[in-house]
This record gives structure tokens, sequence and C-alpha cells, in this order.
């Protein structure tokens, strides 16, 4: 069974921040302009973590063995 965190969208001056609901500690920041993703927390790493804004969408991929 999968978990799933959700993330919660805020601006920042470095671009769109995503923090995790949860509060497992996952953090990353997409830059507006080039839409590069930046991880400054790795939260848990079991969870799936989903969220968006209207601008942005962050989608979960898995690829099962």
């Amino acid at each position: 069974m999968d978990t799933y965190h959700d993330l919660l969208c805020t601006p920042s001056p470095a671009g769109l921040a995503f923090q995790c609901e949860q509060g497992c500690g996952r953090l990353l920041v997409v830059d507006r302009g080039t839409g590069r993703m930046t991880v400054l927390g790795r939260g848990d790493p079991y969870a799936l973590h989903r969220g968006g804004s209207p601008d942005v969408e962050l989608s979960v991929s898995v690829d099962r063995a």
C-alpha cells in the first residue's frame, strides 16, 4: 500500500515553495522561469508526494520491478 503526502504550495522569492502538509520535512522549490525543481528537504523517502498550483502540477510516477 502506498502512502501519499500532500504538498502545500506557497509563493517565495525563489519561485514556488512546496512543503509537506503531513509534516515529514519534504520541501522543494520550483523556479518559475525555468521550471527547475530543487529539493531542500527530503522528508519521508517512502511517501509519494503530490500537489500543485494553478501554474505547476507535480505528479508521481513509480516504476515497480
